[in-house]
C-alpha cells in the first residue's frame, strides 16, 4: 500500500498530505524522502506547518474561520519583506531632549519606544492609537541612597520595573542575607504602584561568604517574561556570577549561583519563562532551564565555539522580544507571534581581529534538545555547520531582529557578495540603507515553489576568511535578501528597530532625539505593476 501511495503523482500526494494533521505530516516527512520532498515543494503545506509551529492548530479538521484568517495573515506577512521596497513614513516626531549618547538605552516592543537618558524615562506609543507620550524624572523611581541600575518596560503588561542598589556593600556578618537590589513595580500608563503585584517593591538579597566590602554589578540587561524577571549579576571581589529570579506577581525572589566562567564578560538572553542562554567570556553558549518552584538554574547544554585560539572579545545578542506572558494590553499583541522554531538569534562578536556576526537557528534552544537531565557538551561540528550562518561585520552597522528576520543598516544599497566585508560608516557618509535578511527555511522553500510570485533574491553567506578567531568558515545555507531602496540620513542615526510589519529608526542630534516609523511600501516592476505591498497603515 505504501508503494502504491508513493507512486501517485506529487500533486495528489500533496493533496492527501494536506488532509493530515501537521504533526503527522512532520512524522511522515522525517521517515520518507518522497513525502519530505512533496511537503517541501508544496506552498500550502509549508504555510500549514508554519501555522502549526505557532500553535494555531493541532487537528486535521481546521477551524473554518480562524485558520483561513490566520493563513491569509501569515501569507501577507510572509511576503511583506520578501521583495525590495520603499519606506512609507507613518509616524515621525521629536520624542525627547538629551545631551548624551543614549543609543544603548533605547528599546522598543509592540510599537512602544522608550529611552532612559538625562535622568528621565521617555515613553512613546508609536501605534496608530498613540495613547501614551510621557516623560518621567527617574528620581521618582529610585529610593533614597539607592543608585538606579536598570529600567524594564513591558507594554503588554502595562508595566515598568526599576532596579536600584547601593554602589558597594560592607558585610560584617558572613552567611546572612544582605539587601543587594531594590526592585519596584509601576504602571506604565499612570505610574502608581502596580495593582497586580502583592507589593510595590521587593528586596533582592544575597548571602556573602566572608566579611568584606563588595561591589555588585548587573551584567547585561535584566529580562522579563510574564511574571518572571531575571537579573544576572557579578561580584567583583569573588569574580562569581549569580542570577536573581523574581516572581513579581507572587512577591518572591531567589538568588542562585552560576558555576561557570565568564564573569562580567558574560551576556545572556531569556528565551522563555524557563530557559536562559548565557554566552561566557570564552564564547560558550550555555543553556539553562529554570526550575518552576524557585527558579534555580540547571545547566543542560553547552554549545562549544569553533575557536582557533582564545582572543579577547565581547558579544552582543540580538533576539525577538518576548511575547509569552499574561497580557493586560491585548490590543498590542502581534497577530503573528514567531515560534522558537521560526526565530533566529544574532550574536555580534567583536574581537581584536575581525568582527563577525553569527546567525543561529533558535531551534537548538527548544525543548526537543534539552531532554537530558544531565549537562552535555556539543562540539561545533555537531551544531555549527547545521544551524548557523556567519557574516563579516563592522561595529557601526546596526542590527535588529524579529522572528527569522534581521534588519541590517549598511552604507550601500546593494546586497553584499558572499564573504564580502563591507566598510564601516565614514564621517562624511550622507545616507545609509536598511537591508532585511530572512533566514526562515520555510520561507525559502515556499519562495522556490510559489509560481504566483516573483522569485526573491536568495543568497548564501559564502566563506568568511581572515578571522583569526574562527579561522575560515563556510556557510552554505540560503537566506532571502531584500533592500529598502529609500536612503535614510546618516547624521545622528543611532538606533534601528524591526518589528512584525514596521521599521522604526531614531536619530540623536543634541539636544534632541527624533524617531520615525516606516512601513514597507511598494516597488514598481518594469511593466508598471507592483512588487510587495502598499503598507499596512
Amino acid at each position: 500500500m505504501a508503494v502504491g501511495f508513493l507512486s501517485l503523482p506529487a500533486e495528489l500526494i500533496c493533496h492527501i498530505l494536506f488532509l493530515l494533521t501537521p504533526k503527522d505530516i512532520c512524522h511522515c516527512a522525517t521517515t520518507c524522502k518522497t513525502v519530505c520532498d512533496a511537503a517541501r515543494n508544496s506552498v500550502d503545506i509549508q504555510y500549514k506547518l508554519e501555522l502549526y509551529a505557532q500553535g494555531f492548530t493541532e487537528t486535521a479538521t481546521l477551524d473554518s474561520v480562524d485558520v483561513p484568517t490566520k493563513m491569509s495573515s501569515l501569507k501577507n506577512l510572509a511576503s511583506l519583506w520578501q521583495f525590495d521596497f520603499y519606506a512609507k513614513t507613518v509616524f515621525e516626531e521629536v520624542a525627547a531632549g538629551t545631551d548624551e549618547d543614549s543609543s544603548e538605552r533605547q528599546y522598543m516592543k509592540c510599537g512602544f519606544w522608550w529611552m532612559w537618558a538625562q535622568r528621565n524615562l521617555f515613553v512613546r506609543d508609536c501605534n496608530a492609537s498613540m495613547t501614551l507620550s510621557r516623560k518621567w524624572p527617574t528620581h521618582n523611581f529610585s529610593a533614597e541612597h539607592q543608585f538606579l541600575r536598570s529600567i524594564i518596560v513591558d507594554p503588554l503588561q502595562d508595566l515598568v520595573i526599576t532596579i536600584s542598589s547601593q554602589i558597594s556593600f560592607v558585610v560584617i556578618d558572613a552567611g546572612q542575607n544582605h539587601h543587594v537590589f531594590l526592585v519596584e513595580f509601576w504602571m506604565a500608563l499612570s505610574q502608581p504602584p502596580y495593582s497586580d503585584s502583592p507589593c510595590a517593591s521587593l528586596e533582592c538579597k544575597h548571602a556573602f561568604d566572608v566579611p568584606d566590602r563588595y561591589v555588585v554589578d548587573i551584567v547585561d540587561e535584566p529580562a522579563i517574561c510574564g511574571d518572571r524577571v531575571v537579573i544576572l549579576y557579578y561580584i567583583h571581589q569573588t569574580q562569581d556570577l549569580f542570577i536573581q529570579v523574581i516572581d513579581w506577581k507572587k512577591g518572591k525572589t531567589e538568588s542562585h549561583p552560576l558555576h561557570q566562567p565568564g564573569g562580567r564578560e558574560a551576556t545572556f538572553r531569556l528565551v522563555d519563562r524557563q530557559t536562559i542562554v548565557i554566552i561566557s567570556g570564552e564564547g560558550l553558549l550555555i543553556l539553562y532551564t529554570l526550575q518552576e518552584l524557585d527558579g534555580s538554574p540547571q545547566r543542560r547544554v553547552a554549545y562549544l565555539p569553533r575557536l582557533k585560539h582564545y582572543s579577547s572579545q565581547s558579544y552582543v545578542i540580538r533576539t525577538t522580544p518576548l511575547f509569552h506572558s499574561t497580557t493586560a494590553r491585548l490590543d498590542l499583541m502581534p497577530g503573528y507571534v514567531p515560534s522558537l522554531e521560526s526565530q533566529i538569534m544574532v550574536i555580534e562578536m567583536f574581537s581584536e581581529a575581525w568582527p563577525v556576526i553569527l546567525v543561529i537557528d533558535m531551534v537548538i534552544f527548544s525543548q526537543q534538545v534539552i531532554q537530558s537531565q544531565t549537562s552535555v557538551e556539543i562540539p561545533w561540528s555537531d551544531w555549527g555547520p547545521q544551524y548557523t550562518y556567519c557574516f563579516p561585520h563592522h561595529q557601526s552597522h546596526l542590527i535588529s531582529v524579529f522572528g527569522s528576520k534581521m534588519a541590517y543598516a549598511l552604507p550601500c544599497a546593494r546586497t553584499p557578495e558572499p564573504g564580502e566585508r563591507v566598510e564601516g560608516f565614514s564621517t562624511n557618509q550622507d545616507h545609509f540603507y536598511v537591508h532585511i535578511w530572512d533566514f526562515n527555511k520555510r520561507v525559502i522553500a515556499r519562495a522556490a515553489n510559489d509560481t504566483s510570485s516573483p522569485v526573491p533574491d536568495i543568497r548564501k553567506p559564502g566563506q568568511v576568511a581572515q578571522s583569526s578567531i574562527f579561522g575560515d568558515i563556510i556557510s552554505n545555507h540560503p537566506y532571502v535578501a531584500t533592500v529598502c531602496r529609500t536612503p535614510f540620513k546618516m547624521h545622528g542615526f543611532d538606533k534601528l528597530f524591526l518589528e512584525q510589519d514596521r521599521l522604526t529608526l531614531t536619530w540623536t542630534v543634541v539636544p534632541t532625539t527624533s524617531l520615525a516609523t516606516q512601513y514597507p511600501g511598494c516597488l514598481p516592476r518594469a511593466d508598471g505593476s507592483w512588487y510587495g505591498h502598499r503598507g499596512l497603515a
